[in-house]
């Protein structure tokens, strides 16, 4: 809700004089039957007409107050350019972040700052950061997530360290590395509906489909905004998301694993697996092949 704007132009001219003259008389009796051709009078009506000038002025915001609110942001004078100009480009100056203290200052700041396509080779489009000294910061990249982390994207980290040595208070250190990602395979035998007419190689990409989406580092998530940082490979969560689809009565077999350690199994492991995967709160999770049966 917006604040109101006072009306601070509020008293007229006769208002003005009326309340002058009050205190004139009051305090000077011999005034009080003195014409207004007096000296003194002719004084108190000019004072009472410079104020109702005041009055007015001050209730009005005029192009040049404007170009003032402007400069107090930064925005240097130039009296060829409009007043509604200068306005704009000093919203435009405060919605940038050009210092960062608190863990979602940095957040925002670095994906601001990575939009630049002239100096960052893709955005950053998520951040994790853990309070401390040096601060811990992960940065995520499409390419660095899908695909494998190149020397374009050391250097996208090494510029990102010298931008939040420059906007950060004096003394603070950084740790900026990208965000750890585990790729984990899934195994799985689904039995389809007796009522349904989908072949089970269409029902197996459309299974495929569903977890890719669910666990996309990027895009995954219950909201949609990506896999949360931290958050481990829930069992009833794949159960949920496959028996949700109409095609599926059940799953028979999941396994849930990554080269040489098991998560979640349902018959025994495979000989030779390792144990369980201990999650930190700075992994993202990225489902790298599915193995799926359907009886």
């Amino acid at each position: 809700m917006p604040i109101p704007i006072p009306n601070l132009d509020d008293r007229n001219y006769d208002q003005l004089l009326n309340e002058t003259m009050n205190v004139i008389t009051r305090y000077f009796p011999g005034y009080a039957g003195i014409g207004p051709s007096d000296p003194a009078m002719t004084v108190n009506d000019l004072f009472a007409y410079l104020f109702d000038i005041a009055f007015y002025q001050i209730n009005r915001i005029t192009p040049e107050t404007r170009q003032n609110f402007a400069a107090l942001l930064g925005i240097e004078k130039d009296p060829g350019r409009p007043p509604e100009e200068a306005i704009r480009l000093a919203i435009a100056s405060l919605s940038q972040i050009n210092r960062a203290v608190t863990a979602g200052d940095i957040a925002d700041l670095i994906k601001n700052t990575t939009a630049d396509p002239k100096v960052y080779s893709e955005p950053v489009v998520r951040v994790c950061v853990l309070p401390g000294n040096p601060a811990s910061v992960f940065a995520v990249q499409k390419g660095a997530v899908t695909g494998e982390i190149t020397d374009r994207h050391k250097e996208d980290l090494r510029n990102l360290y010298f931008c939040l040595r420059a906007c950060c208070p004096i003394g603070s250190r950084f740790l900026i590395q990208h965000a750890p990602v585990l790729n984990f395979n899934l195994t799985a035998e689904i039995v389809k509906r007796r009522d349904s007419t989908l072949l089970g190689s269409d029902l197996i990409e459309k299974v495929n489909n569903a977890l890719a989406a669910f666990f996309d580092p990027i895009t995954g998530g219950d909201s949609g905004t990506g896999w949360e940082f931290g958050r481990a490979v829930s069992r009833s969560e794949i159960y949920a998301l496959m028996e949700g689809i109409p095609e599926v009565d059940h799953v028979n077999i999941l396994w849930i694993y990554y080269p040489g350690n098991i998560l979640y199994y349902d018959e025994l492991p495979p000989a030779g697996v390792g144990g369980l995967v201990q999650f930190s709160q700075t992994f993202l999770v990225k489902l790298n092949q599915t193995f799926l049966t359907v009886k």
